[in-house]
């Protein structure tokens, strides 16, 4: 383990702290190779500070955040040279789903007010059942039970089986 980091780094910095680094770095990226990779970037980049003169009295938290910033850099680097699938033919399965979602949004209109709202909220906005007791000054498990019954309704009204 100790044998992959330069000597240079080895004399920075303490074994304990590289394999933190190291640890973080394989929580940070996809692959093994990817993590080592990650490491050896920060710790030349942490040298070449260090070699410009900049005074980096704790090492370890500045190690962490670069290494942090460099994973998010790598990821978005990745995402843009991502090669899109622009020739990607719609599939059966494609229109089956939007039209099992047209009906779906169809029967939402025919439930009461109360459930088509808390459903609205939940599925296409993206809310979270905590978000809407807070927001609501209500318990959880009344909003979850809330939600239950809602759903239940819609199944009923859409005449589809519950699977419990």
């Amino acid at each position: 383990m100790a044998g992959e980091f330069p000597a240079v780094i080895l004399r920075a910095m303490d074994m304990h702290d590289l394999s933190r680094l190291r640890a973080r770095a394989r929580r940070l990226t996809r692959s093994p190779q990817d993590a080592e990779d990650l490491c050896h970037e920060v710790c030349l980049a942490f040298l070449e500070r260090k070699a410009l003169g900049a005074r980096i009295a704790r090492p370890l938290p500045y190690m962490m955040t670069a290494l942090r910033h460099a994973a998010v850099a790598r990821s978005r680097r990745l995402a843009r040279e991502a090669p899109l699938d622009d020739g990607a033919e719609p599939q059966v399965g494609d229109a089956a789903l939007a039209c099992l979602c047209s009906e779906v949004l169809a029967h939402l209109d025919h439930l009461p007010a109360p459930d088509r709202a808390l459903l609205r909220r939940v599925a296409f906005e993206g809310v979270t059942p905590s978000e809407l007791a807070e927001e609501m000054d209500v318990p959880v498990g009344t909003i979850m039970s809330r939600l239950a019954r809602a759903r239940a309704r819609l199944r009923e009204v859409a005449g589809i089986a519950s699977v419990f």
